[in-house]
């Protein structure tokens, strides 16, 4: 059963539905255009084709045309999906706008949660099935309880799930006060801090993904308090958080993670098996 938060969340963009039962439904019109941890799995700004100036080469005066061989056949290498695993990376320069977010088809999720999943006890889940974007958002609470953070975990994937963004306009061990140089989204010097295990990417306040197939999320709240609102969410939606930047009021431009094929990052802590304990989840991603 979910638990009621009392920390505050967002409300996701217009154009959801609520379904019979009280299952939540996003849904994206057909008409909608068509569709980077280090680094690997994170793109900040890249250059437009347009503004890339063409090169030619200028042909030899004295060479005549010689017959071209015929072109052998190409190979095409691609990358095997869940090869890429989200890993500890960098924080962008704030200032840097994201890189286009791909456009991946979206007919709708639905999710056991409904329109808004909370979740902030050891054991709560939710299951989203369909083909669309969630949005996952963090409330870290180490006035409760800090210490080590047993990380969420995703579980009885079917089909695909990707990494697709990081947004909310700043990263969890971003500053958060003007007052107080010690204080970031993970803690300050009087409650302490939560900390990560070794090797674990940073979370955002709002991190991304997309589903395309069902994956169940779970917390596995011990030690560190935190909780997680979880919503089916749009691409719009995503596109719009992601590049709001410090020239409204943000930390930091959001970050696109998604290259739109296979080689896009999938999370860390998932699996296609259904573990008796969602807490002992391997890190290191195995699809």
């Amino acid at each position: 059963m979910l638990g009621a938060l009392t920390k505050p969340a967002v409300a996701v963009a217009a154009g959801a539905t609520i379904a019979a039962g009280g299952v939540y439904v996003v849904t994206q019109s057909p008409n909608d255009p068509p569709p980077k941890a280090l680094a690997p799995t994170a793109t900040v700004g890249t250059l437009h084709p347009s503004s890339v100036a063409p090169t030619t080469a200028s042909p030899s005066p004295s060479a005549s045309p010689s017959p071209s061989p015929s072109p052998s056949p190409s190979k095409t290498t691609t990358t095997p999906y869940g090869s890429v695993v989200d890993a500890v990376d960098q924080a962008p320069d704030p200032n840097t706008p994201p890189a286009t977010l791909p456009h991946r088809p979206a007919s709708g999720i639905t999710s056991t949660g409904g329109a808004h999943a909370t979740m902030n006890h050891r054991g709560d889940n939710v299951t989203l099935s369909g083909q669309g974007y969630v949005l996952v958002r963090w409330q870290i609470s180490p006035q409760y309880r800090s210490g080590a953070l047993v990380m969420p975990s995703w579980t009885a994937l079917k089909g695909k799930l990707f990494h697709v963004a990081s947004g909310g306009g700043r990263r969890m061990d971003d500053p958060v006060s003007t007052t107080d140089t010690t204080a970031t989204g993970m803690g300050n010097a009087t409650t302490g801090y939560d900390v990560l295990p070794t090797g674990t990417q940073q979370m955002w306040q709002n991190e991304y993904f997309y589903v395309d197939g069902s994956v169940t999320l779970t917390v596995n709240e011990r030690g560190a308090d935190y909780g997680l609102n979880v919503f089916p969410t749009t691409w719009d939606a995503v596109e719009q958080d992601i590049t709001t930047g410090p020239a409204q009021g943000v930390t930091r431009y959001g970050l696109t993670r998604d290259t739109g094929k296979d080689n896009a990052p999938v999370p860390q802590y998932v699996t296609r098996t259904t573990p008796v304990d969602p807490a002992t989840m391997a890190q290191r991603s195995e699809l």
